[in-house]
């Protein structure tokens, strides 16, 4: 189970050193210490969820929601989101794998999230359309047709059906504020294909 510090020492509220029972509890392997404020009872607990919990508000995006949404044939083991107001990039190594959290335009941080669960414990989720939007974000300086095509279908290895199949319209009404070169010219590219 999924914990904040604050309910582990609710819960150890008897002991005398409810501190001192958590360090006890920690080097018996009761209890994950995941990041500071954050534990695990167990080490098959949810990954996508610890996410909110290190850093928020945020929610699960690039590669790690494009996995999600099984458009890109690699699994992702890093936990990669869009963190609010970020000044910089944080990143967070911890039993369950590493977590980072990127900066993205604030006008486009609220837009196309979908609630998700895992073992009953929910996250904020980027749709397929959002995850794509956010990743060739990051990809800076991407111009014309042919390094759009090569970005999609050789480096991120979509498929075609999947990029077919997205919500254009969606796209198309949230790329201009990103004010990204990359997403520009995909929506060129978009307009020159029939897919």
């Amino acid at each position: 189970m999924l914990k904040t510090r604050d309910l582990i020492m609710y819960e150890l509220r008897e002991y005398a050193s409810p501190k001192s029972k958590l360090t006890q509890m920690i080097k018996k392997g009761e209890v994950i210490h995941i990041v500071r404020g954050v534990y695990s009872t167990a080490q098959d607990d949810p990954r996508l969820p610890i996410a909110s919990m290190i850093y928020s508000p945020c929610y699960i995006s690039f590669e790690t929601a494009l996995d999600y949404h099984q458009m890109i044939p690699e699994r992702t083991y890093e936990v990669k989101c869009a963190g609010f107001r970020l000044t910089k990039n944080k990143r967070f190594d911890t039993p369950f794998g590493r977590y980072s959290f990127h900066y993205l335009p604030d006008a486009v941080f609220p837009l196309a999230l979908e609630p998700a669960e895992e073992s009953g414990y929910g996250f904020r989720l980027a749709t397929k359309e959002k995850a794509l939007c956010d990743t060739l974000y990051k990809i800076r300086g991407i111009k014309g047709k042919k390094a759009i095509d090569d970005l999609l279908f050789e480096d991120l290895r979509l498929e075609r059906d999947d990029i077919g199949s997205l919500d254009w319209l969606l796209i198309s009404d949230i790329v201009p504020l990103y004010h990204s070169t990359t997403l520009n010219s995909l929506l060129s590219w978009k307009g020159s294909k029939n897919i």
